[in-house]
């Protein structure tokens, strides 16, 4: 065999989905995108759904060009977003496209969920933040629409958990995907009894439990003889993409460190031994997710570059098209704003014209309103960092430990503006890299699976793999 160790990362984000190769070399992981494709929801019957059969055409696609190119490959594991699941019936088959968490059939029957099971008891029981997106309440909505489903149904499975059974014919509910559900006792893979009970669902509907970095099976004959006999053994690695991208920080100093996960959203939090239950935490609104190894994230959602995103788009439709790139550089040739913008308030939680929306807010919060697109970039930086510098001092009181780094990874690190403004506003340093959390996590999990990486020299081999900046504060 060759002494480069070659696996899969197959990389589901909201709108978009990656196939990524891996190849370590012993000391590094170097990845190569092999196939992008478009994760484009569908409007079935009123209902928001992900053409999930679509996505597997486009996986599969991913893993003939990888067997085409490279021969032999060792593994394969799926990561994505959480809290979505698909349904399988008695015989396996899929029900129905599952929904998508914008899907809005929860709020029908949000109060009715909630007086079975008052928030506050949610997150005492499974440690998860109550959203209407959470999986108990989507699956809740499904039971009360469709009282045959629970008699239909044969296994529900999370969305990674569900790629691995259509590559490995294998059903499995792997630990960190399924920690986002609010489904689990908080800081276990147990499934909470007095959720089920109240809910009057039955817990039957999942599948059996497994630690991340769990092999489960090998591809079906099927698909092994469409992609030329490769025997690639089917990973349930740390399947949350949070969790994947955490498994990449190459912390210096862990007791002391919290990381931020930048992206079209941004989680902020920190690793610990134990969830984090009390009051002030449920208040503060942060929730427990599992980590690789069986630790515990405490974190917090936080609207990150979708702000940029969704203000570039505005801006296009009205006939000034800028890169990313510009933006930054627009913003950097601004002065200090005045003023900020609470990023995740309502106003700016869905698609739209968002610098007409940040007008509109500084008006009415009696703050100037942004004279040039500099400006408002500049302002949706300055108050990311600063909606950063809360959490974290949130983060500290919680756990009373003292943070004196920032581990900043994913793709919003190359707006390198916004890893200094966080430097300035938390007055920590900022470890930004690598920029593939998610896909170098991915591989870190695979390899370790295999026996081929000891987790130990994990952050070594991440330093290694995505190049690293160190971002100070500065004193003003």
């Amino acid at each position: 065999m060759s002494e480069f160790k070659r696996v899969l990362a197959v990389d589901l984000g909201a709108s978009s989905g990656r196939v990524i190769l891996g190849t370590y070399d012993g000391s590094r992981i170097v990845t190569e995108e092999l196939h992008r494709f478009a994760n484009t929801p569908l409007q079935i019957g009123g209902d928001l759904h992900w053409n999930v059969l679509e996505l597997f055409q486009e996986i599969k696609q991913g893993i003939r060009l990888a067997c085409s190119k490279y021969g032999e490959l060792l593994s394969l594991s799926v990561d994505t977003w959480g809290v979505d699941y698909g349904v399988l019936d008695q015989d396996g088959m899929l029900l129905y496209p599952p929904h998508h968490y914008r899907d809005q059939r929860m709020q029908e029957y949000r109060l009715k969920l909630e007086e079975l099971l008052p928030p506050e008891e949610q997150f005492r029981l499974t440690g998860n933040q109550p959203d209407p997106i959470n999986t108990v309440y989507q699956l809740f909505a499904d039971v009360q629409r469709n009282p045959e489903l629970q008699a239909n149904a044969g296994r529900i499975l999370m969305m990674p958990d569900l790629f691995h059974y259509l590559l490995s014919g294998t059903a499995a509910a792997e630990r960190t995907i399924l920690s986002t559900s609010g489904l689990t006792k908080a800081g276990t893979a147990e499934l909470s009894s007095e959720v089920f009970s109240r809910l009057g669902i039955s817990p039957a509907l999942i599948a059996e439990r497994v630690d991340a970095g769990t092999v489960i099976g090998s591809l079906l004959p099927g698909l092994r003889k469409e992609f030329g006999g490769s025997a690639l053994q089917i990973i349930a690695g740390a399947s949350h993409d949070t969790a994947s991208a955490v498994a990449s920080i190459p912390y210096r100093d862990k007791e002391h460190a919290a990381f931020i996960s930048c992206g079209t959203w941004s989680l902020v939090g920190l690793e610990t031994e134990q969830p984090v239950l009390t009051e002030r935490c449920y208040r503060y609104g942060f929730t427990n997710e599992s980590c690789y190894g069986r630790g515990n994230r405490l974190l917090k959602n936080i609207t990150g570059l979708w702000l940029l995103q969704e203000t570039q788009r505005a801006w296009a439709e009205a006939g000034v098209a800028l890169s990313f790139g510009e933006m930054v550089e627009l913003a950097e040739s601004e002065q200090a704003v005045q003023g900020l913008i609470n990023p995740g308030d309502p106003l700016f939680s869905t698609p739209g014209d968002i610098p007409g929306r940040i007008a509109e807010y500084c008006r009415s919060t009696g703050q100037p309103v942004p004279a040039s697109k500099g400006a408002v970039v500049r302002l949706i930086l300055v108050s990311l960092a600063e909606a950063y510098r809360k959490a974290i001092a949130e983060l500290e009181e919680l756990t009373g430990t003292t943070i004196r780094t920032v581990h900043m990874v994913g793709g919003g690190i190359q707006n390198r503006l916004l890893c200094q403004l966080t430097a300035d506003a938390t007055g920590k340093e900022v470890i930004a890299g690598p920029v593939e959390a998610s896909a170098i996590g991915n591989v870190i999990v695979q390899l370790t699976a295999l026996g081929l990486l000891d987790y130990s020299r994990a952050g070594e081999v991440a330093a290694a793999s995505g190049g690293l900046a160190v971002y100070r504060p500065v004193q003003e």
